[in-house]
């Protein structure tokens, strides 16, 4: 793979020792009239992060917003944390933001975990990154539930956690406090490079984060170059364990990469989505019940996250009438990725264009 922490490295000392920054290019369903445009404004932001960057990367110490907590509740405002120097030995008791802590070389001792299951490894770190982990000896401080008492046994300098999520812990950020600077943050109304990037500027990674950003980019158009398009239109989704059917819109990670190849995402129309449930009110996913799939599975290429590799997503499909006459499922036009891609990434969001390329290389 092209991905490796070590790869990521020797590309930030180039961008260093050539006085070019990467820069965060964010993903956009533009169409191609506007990549002139573009690859302009990227050029310009290239220079205005690496100037940021340069300034900011050595300052210590710094301030960072951080949700504030109120009883073990996060809410509407931001505290400011003030961390003294740069970070040398980092918690994180989100397993969801330790991934991209890791893509950009944090300097992570010790995180919170999953439940161990097909998404994830024994100890619970998610399996796009559970080596990168273990080559770096990050432990394991508790899933789901974090150990407070192991937290403070590895004397942290910073302590990350989530507000929201299956892996949030607000509950825990007060007495956090008391064992070092912690920063609570919200990744849930993020894409996965906006998250990178917020994580860099908070533990001093600015340019590796700009670098894994930029390298995911260019390996997107890469992958771009390399393959056939795909029928189009496309649509990404997720079978829903109490029936129907998760469709992940162009305002979800999984959806931003579809459209950074340039594809034509399909997400059906409001009349179709389920107006209660868990996903109600949600604009990255909208859940579709089984009676209208027949009209909610329209894309002629269909991506799905598949958690359980016992049964294809094609078999799930036809097992449901109104989807087993779906042009997709039809014509096998399914095109299934692990459980990897059920949260995105540095490594996931690499994964995912990994497979894209070997399913439709020329």
């Amino acid at each position: 793979m092209t991905h490796l922490p070590t790869l990521r490295r020797r590309i930030v000392g180039t961008l260093v020792a050539s006085g070019v920054a990467a820069s965060l290019v964010a993903c956009s369903s533009d169409d191609d009239s506007s990549s002139s445009d573009a690859t302009g404004s990227a050029s310009e932001s290239a220079s205005e992060s690496s100037e940021s960057s340069s300034e900011s990367q050595g300052e210590w110490p710094r301030t960072v917003d951080s949700i504030a907590v109120d009883n073990g509740q996060p809410t509407d405002r931001t505290d400011e944390v003030e961390i003294p120097a740069k970070p040398e030995k980092i918690v994180s008791t989100s397993v969801t933001l330790t991934g991209s802590l890791l893509s950009i070389d944090a300097p992570v001792i010790a995180s919170g975990a999953a439940s161990p299951g097909p998404t994830s490894d024994d100890k619970g770190f998610f399996s796009q990154w559970a080596d990168v982990a273990d080559e770096r000896g990050v432990k394991e401080i508790g899933q789901l539930e974090p150990d407070f008492e192991k937290i403070a046994a590895e004397d942290p300098d910073l302590i990350i956690v989530s507000a929201f999520g299956a892996d949030a812990a607000p509950d825990l950020a007060e007495r956090l406090q008391d064992l070092a600077p912690t920063v609570v943050l919200d990744y849930s109304d993020k894409d996965w490079t906006e998250v990178t990037t917020q994580l860099g500027e908070i533990t001093g990674h600015e340019e590796e984060a700009d670098a894994a950003v930029q390298e995911f980019t260019d390996r997107a158009a890469e992958v771009a170059d390399n393959i056939e398009e795909p029928e189009q239109p496309v649509q990404f989704i997720l079978p829903a364990q109490d029936g129907g059917v998760n469709f992940m819109t162009g305002e979800s990670a999984q959806g931003r990469i579809l459209e950074e190849l340039g594809w034509d995402l399909d997400v059906p129309g409001d009349d179709l989505v389920r107006k209660d449930g868990n996903f109600a009110g949600r604009t990255d996913v909208v859940q579709v019940t089984d009676e209208n799939l027949d009209k909610a599975l329209t894309g002629k290429t269909v991506f799905a996250t598949n958690a359980d590799e016992s049964k294809p997503i094609k078999e799930v499909l036809e097992e449901k009438p109104t989807a087993r006459n779906a042009y997709a499922v039809e014509n096998d036009r399914i095109f299934e990725f692990g459980g990897e891609t059920f949260r995105i990434d540095f490594y996931s969001a690499m994964y995912m264009l990994d497979k894209i390329e070997e399913y439709f290389q020329k």
